[in-house]
This record gives C-alpha cells, sequence and structure tokens, in this order.
C-alpha cells in the first residue's frame, strides 16, 4: 500500500500546483443556468501499479515459464509490476446548474498491456458527484481480464471553457478469484504456472489524465 499513497501524494501535489492558476482563466462548472444533463467524451491515458497476485503473475508472463525459468528470472519475488492505459471516458452530468454539486455518471474504456505485447481491456461503469471547485468521488462495477470487481476514483476536473482537463486516482482491491480465470482461457499456460498461481488478484492502482469536450444537445 505505500505505492498507494505515494500515489496519492502525487495526485494531491499536481492539484495544488494547478489551483494556482487565477479562477478567472479557469472556472469550474462553467455552462449555461439552463443545462440540466451535459455530456462529455475524450481520450484517457496514464499507469497501472498492480500488486503481487495472479494478475502480476500474467504481466510478467510468468504463465509461459517452467520451474527453471521462473526460479532463474523471479526466484526472489516479482519485480515492481505496472502496465500502460489508453482507452476513453464518457460522461453524464446531471443537475448542472451552476450548484455547489453536480451528479456524474461515467463510463470507462481502457486497453492495458501493449508495451508487454498483451490485450487487456477493461470496463468500469461509475456513478459519483463533483463538487463546484472541481473535486470528484465516484464508484462503481469494474469488468477486466481478472474478472468482476469494484472500482473506486476520485481526482480534480480543471475547465476551460469548453474544455476539460481530469486527473484520476483508481482503486481497485484485491479479490480472491477462480483459479479459471478469463486470462487463463484465452492465454496458454504452462502446468507448473497452474501450480503457483495465486488465488489472489493483487489490487491495482490507476493514475490517468486525459481531456473531455462538452456536447450540448
Amino acid at each position: 500500500m505505500k505505492q498507494f499513497f505515494s500515489l496519492c501524494l502525487f495526485v494531491v501535489s499536481v492539484q495544488s500546483g494547478l489551483a494556482q492558476f487565477p479562477e478567472d482563466s479557469w472556472g469550474f462548472n462553467d455552462v449555461p443556468e439552463n443545462s440540466v444533463v451535459n455530456q462529455m467524451s475524450g481520450p484517457r491515458f496514464g499507469f497501472t501499479y498492480v500488486s503481487e497476485g495472479s494478475s502480476a503473475q500474467f504481466l510478467n508472463r510468468i504463465h509461459e515459464m517452467d520451474s527453471l525459468q521462473y526460479n532463474s528470472e523471479f526466484g526472489n519475488g516479482l519485480p515492481l509490476t505496472y502496465t500502460t492505459q489508453y482507452g476513453w471516458q464518457w460522461e453524464s452530468r446531471f443537475a448542472d446548474t451552476g450548484g455547489p454539486v453536480v451528479g456524474l455518471v461515467e463510463w470507462v474504456a481502457l486497453i492495458g498491456g501493449m508495451e508487454k505485447g498483451l490485450f487487456l481491456p477493461s470496463f468500469s461503469s461509475l456513478v459519483g458527484v463533483r463538487s463546484k471547485k472541481g473535486f470528484e468521488f465516484a464508484t462503481g462495477p469494474n469488468l477486466s481480464a481478472s474478472g468482476l470487481a469494484f472500482v473506486f476514483a476520485m481526482g480534480y476536473n480543471y475547465t476551460k471553457g469548453d474544455l476539460n482537463l481530469p486527473i484520476n486516482i483508481a482503486l481497485v482491491p484485491s479479490k480472491q478469484g477462480p483459479r479459471n480465470s478469463v486470462l487463463g482461457d484465452v492465454l496458454e499456460s504452462s502446468d507448473y504456472f497452474d501450480q503457483i498461481k495465486e488465488r489472489d488478484t493483487g489490487f491495482r492502482v490507476t493514475v490517468s489524465v486525459g481531456f473531455n469536450l462538452q456536447t450540448q444537445d
């Protein structure tokens, strides 16, 4: 969890630095007063830290190794495991009339593992709130190659006109999954991996940035 708290500190530091911009330059929820539902979408990119577990084993390609290869490369334990993320986010804001809080419904689709030659899609559906100053929190189900889980996300959203610049940090807690996961069905694994595969998936922490453009009906 030390890495998770370090990432939280990084997000807070970035937010504090960007908060120095004058408010007349960076507005929050700067939308017409008669707007009730506001929809936005845009790209997201970032990286995910994966703690020790079956997900980290797959990312390190242990499923392709025999006992000799495993002991040669990972005899002292798995290295720091991470993967890049790229995808798209869709967002709807409700009761968006310039009040202190607006409701959020978000859908986020990401693809990880590309730098490792893997295709690891994930999809999250989140419901939450955003304050007038841009702080936000949302939670909901997450579906990935390691199975169904729950995701908790927080962040800060800067706006300038119709352009929104979000920075978010999301946590998917570790869970005890079945030994025969979606990854195991898609990727061919060795007999040795079937013996050493960890039951827990490991937790995942994702830091992402991007931009969204407002689309008015």
